[in-house]
């Protein structure tokens, strides 16, 4: 057993880590020979153009807010930040003196400073935590983990905060993880459930005496788990994978539960000295900070206001491709693309009747359509630190009405809106 305290922690947190190492060596339970504690400072500063649509206190980008029709525009407003509450601490537990059913056994345990909702920071959160057991070909997770529609092998590795959201689907959940080991393929099955920090906002303009419910309640009372499925190929040099995503949410609590969806595939390529990385996805993602949704069109509910008929997903299409040079100069490039497609069918009511728990979307007003953005980097790597740059082009095309679908209207004129954002951070890593 190893564990060392880093200088670099102040004496409390160092002994609250030490107490959480401590659980872990209690008389009469199996020791673990194995207890490291690991994470980085993240300091971060940027510069934007023009006012954004973001979380965590403008760190976390989207995209640029819409103009208004005021001479005015109080969006045409440049922004400077600093941002440092990404810095994160992990503790790792393995090598224990027993096997458990035959499995080894190992924990994890990360938090950071992020707060628990998007308002909270500067204070501790669970960021990943998880037990695994793992055999020769199979192993299974129980905890917080990132969301397998992340996707941890092939996900943007951008110096931004948000790897690659909106155009890559951005959580992490609480699941039973099953992977099976095949050779080279990966059997990826879980249960999941959403995070409060990444709540659904419950439906806006509700039917009348209703009390609709946000998406951790919506999909809690619906009763059952999202279910997560991936197959992939995997070698020292390639990952090629196809997945999906199925949630029940039950918005009405007295109301019928209905199903949403979303499919990906990705591959990757790790060479040396590039990697590429790609990935498509199709479906809604609300529920991972993405820009999709549902709805409930009240004219197709009839006579049962709870109706499973009246919901619909609102579905967006998303790709993006990065390719980036590994070593202690490492420049990079991220380009992704995402657009609003609405619902599968046509609605029954118009636009201005229905209902709506989603990102981007003003019936009155203007809605996102689109989403495209080109982010080329610098990383410089002297062994524990790094020091790297990233310009942010980001473009946002709005309009001004919907279509049958709840789809912006590509007939209608386009607002293009465009912000940059230059960032530079400063990683310390332990």
């Amino acid at each position: 057993m190893h564990f060392r305290c880093v200088r670099t922690l102040n004496f409390w947190t160092c002994f609250s880590w030490s107490l959480i190492a401590a659980a872990f060596l209690v008389p009469g339970q199996a020791a673990a020979q194995s207890v490291d504690l690991s994470g980085f400072v993240k300091s971060s500063y940027y510069y934007d153009t023009r006012q954004v649509v973001a979380a965590r206190d403008v760190d976390f980008l989207l995209y640029p807010a819409v103009n208004t029709p005021d001479a005015d525009d109080p969006s045409d407003r440049d922004n400077f930040g600093a941002f440092q509450f990404f810095s994160r601490l992990g503790l790792r537990v393995d090598d224990f003196e027993q096997t458990v059913l035959g499995a080894d056994v190992s924990g994890y345990v990360e938090t950071d400073f992020f707060g628990p909702t998007g308002t909270t920071q500067n204070t501790l959160r669970v960021r990943r935590a998880f037990a695994q057991m793992r055999w020769d070909a199979r192993e299974v997770q129980f905890g917080v983990e990132w969301s397998p529609l992340f996707t941890l092998g092939a996900y943007p590795h951008t110096v931004a905060t948000e790897a690659g959201t909106p155009f890559n689907p951005f959580a992490r959940q609480p699941m039973i993880k099953l992977t099976l080991m095949p050779g080279n393929l990966r059997l990826i099955g879980a249960a999941a459930w959403q995070m409060d920090a990444f709540v659904d906002a419950a439906l806006s303009n509700a039917p009348s005496g209703t009390d609709p419910q946000g998406g951790v309640d919506a999909q809690q009372q619906a009763a059952i788990p999202g279910l997560h499925g991936h197959a992939q190929y995997v070698t020292n040099r390639v990952t090629l994978g196809l997945g999906g995503y199925l949630k029940a949410l039950r918005p009405l609590p007295l109301g019928e539960r209905f199903f949403s969806g979303a499919g990906t595939a990705y591959a990757v390529y790790s060479g040396d000295p590039l990697v590429l990385r790609g990935k498509v996805v199709y479906g809604s993602v609300r529920d991972h900070v993405g820009i999709g949704g549902y709805l409930y069109d009240p004219a197709a509910a009839g006579n049962d206001v709870g109706a499973a008929d009246a919901f619909q997903q609102l579905n967006t299409l998303s790709t993006w491709l990065e390719v980036e040079k590994t070593g202690t100069v490492a420049p990079g490039l991220f380009a992704g693309y995402l657009t609003n497609l609405g619902a599968a069918d046509a609605l029954d009511s118009p636009p201005s009747d229905v209902a709506y728990a989603t990102r981007g979307v003003d019936p009155d007003g203007q809605s996102l359509a689109s989403v495209w953005e080109v982010a080329p980097r610098l990383a410089l790597n002297y062994g524990p630190m790094r020091f790297a740059f990233e310009v942010q082009v980001t473009t946002a095309q709005y309009t001004a009405r919907l279509d049958d679908h709840f789809a912006p209207d590509p007939a209608d004129d386009e607002d293009t809106v465009t912000n940059v954002r230059g960032d530079f951070s400063v990683f310390l890593f332990f």
